[in-house]
């Protein structure tokens, strides 16, 4: 039975790493390693696969002996399926990337990133949103960038451990395996023109490479999560959490605030806080937007919490002075309660300004980021269909603009405000030209549904928000004053 249990092993071992080479093509080489089934734990590793791809990305794939259960696998209860992660200059992990029950994916797995101090404690942690697929019973896989776990070119090393109970298995046994990023992920290094880089009017870019491709693909996309975000202390109704540079590195702290359609801009701002060196904390609500007009929402309680999110946020900036700077953004098609006699978009606007007015006098500036256009929801299916026949899914599935772009009240109860302290920025124009609007943009997947960005569009716009951003508050020259006569 034993020599049966290695044999298995061994063709389960090769099985994985012949699928994942597959997966990868021939330029992906990621290290892996391969032990035989040893039988001491119900989650027997036989074969693991980590490394960089072609395509930039990390795969993960591990294969166990026997089959599981998502259930099987939870950290808390002692049941761990784990890789940990070591930079080459350090002497000990500084993190570590679970598998973990996750009953809201279609795999009902998940992947859990945790960072850990210079004595293995938990500094923080965070769900990854990624994809992991199981091909097999014995077999996760999952695809992920580098970036999720702020891995930048280098040596890493890598070793596998599972534990059930007082029962544990690594791979390899006796040391770890080296991993090299050796291609970055910064947006430079993305292939030309991709995403928003391919609409930049100041600098004219055309990849025919990406004309049919698209990134994400529409099924990943559609389950993806926004960018990642650490979390910080619950303060009633508000869930902040943390993005960006770590507290003791950051210049300033920033604030996005808003319904879900502030939320997808995070993966814009992780690009700008990176480079300005900002802290930022995301306090978003679905459907709830920054706003003192009552919006129609249901159940009722589900409205009752969003008036209470608005009345916390102020005293929330009140206690953190040191947020000077606050984005906003919301849906510009929400509806709202309105007076008798008054339009929709007046009441939007008033319910807006008076929101504005609430938020303490520590916050100087409050940027608000133009929503972005509604493709609708067949979006999807239409590049799906479309990559089916070979043809250009960002033409071919393109909407009105007309009716994809509507008036949005942020921008104008900016406008109307006439104030330094609240501007606009509007980057509608890296999504939709003067007649259409397109769900992919140079090779990238713009809309992960009807209304919402995909992260990995979010991130190509960093860049275009940053410029917009600095020239907007570019600090006035100074010129120096001459007296007559002196």
């Amino acid at each position: 039975m034993r020599v049966a249990l290695s044999t298995l092993a061994a063709a389960l071992a090769a099985a994985l790493a012949l699928l994942v080479s597959a997966a990868s093509g021939p330029a992906a080489e990621p290290p892996s390693y391969g032990d035989p089934a040893e039988g001491r734990t119900p989650l027997d590793l036989v074969g693991v696969r980590f490394g960089q791809v072609a395509s930039t990305e990390l795969e993960l794939s591990i294969a166990t002996t026997a089959p599981f259960a998502p259930a099987d696998v939870d950290p808390l209860q002692g049941r761990a399926l784990c890789v940990s992660l070591r930079a080459d200059t350090a002497p000990t992990p500084y993190s570590r990337v679970c598998v973990i029950n996750d009953p809201r994916r279609f795999s009902g797995l998940g992947l859990r990133y945790t960072a850990l101090d210079a004595a293995g404690d938990r500094i923080a942690t965070r769900d990854l949103p990624t994809v992991v697929r199981r091909p097999q019973p014995t077999t996760v896989r999952a695809r992920f960038a580098p970036s999720l776990l702020r891995l930048v070119p280098g040596i890493y090393h890598w070793r596998a451990r599972t534990q059930h109970g007082a029962i544990e298995d690594v791979l390899p046994d006796d040391r770890e395996i080296a991993l090299q990023i050796s291609r970055s992920t910064a947006l430079a290094d993305r292939p030309r023109c991709f995403g928003a880089a391919s609409r930049d009017a100041a600098k004219r870019c055309v990849n025919p490479s990406l004309r049919l491709g698209v990134t994400p693909s529409p099924d990943d996309a559609v389950v993806s999560q926004n960018s990642p975000c650490t979390p910080l202390e619950v303060d009633g109704t508000l869930t902040p959490c943390e993005f960006g540079v770590r507290r003791d590195e950051a210049s300033s702290t920033i604030a996005l605030i808003g319904d879900s359609h502030a939320a997808h801009w995070r993966a814009a701002l992780e690009v700008v806080a990176q480079k300005k060196r900002w802290r930022g904390v995301s306090m978003t609500r679905s459907g709830c937007p920054l706003s003192r007009a009552v919006p129609r929402l249901a159940p009722v309680a589900r409205l009752a919490a969003c008036l209470r999110w608005n009345e916390q946020v102020p005293r929330w900036l009140r206690k953190h002075p040191s947020v000077q700077t606050v984005f906003v953004a919301g849906h510009f098609a929400s509806a709202v309660l309105k007076p008798p006699g008054v339009n929709l978009l007046a009441a939007k606007v008033a319910g807006l300004r008076a929101a504005w007015s609430k938020l303490p006098r520590s916050v100087k500036r409050i940027v608000v980021l133009r929503d972005t256009p509604l493709v609708g929801s067949g979006a999807l299916q239409c590049i799906r269909e479309a990559q089916a026949r070979k043809r250009d899914a960002g033409r071919v599935c393109a909407v009105s603009r007309r009716r994809a772009v509507g008036a949005d009240a942020a921008v104008v109860a900016a406008r109307q405000r006439r104030s330094l302290r609240v501007h606009s920025i509007d980057l509608t124009r890296f999504m939709c030209d003067r007649r259409r609007c397109y769900p992919v943009v140079g090779g990238a997947l713009a809309f992960k549904d009807g209304q919402h960005l995909t992260d990995v569009f979010a991130t190509t716009l960093g860049p275009y928000l940053q410029r917009a951003y600095e020239a907007r508050y570019r600090a006035p020259k100074v010129t120096e004053r001459v007296t007559p006569g002196a």
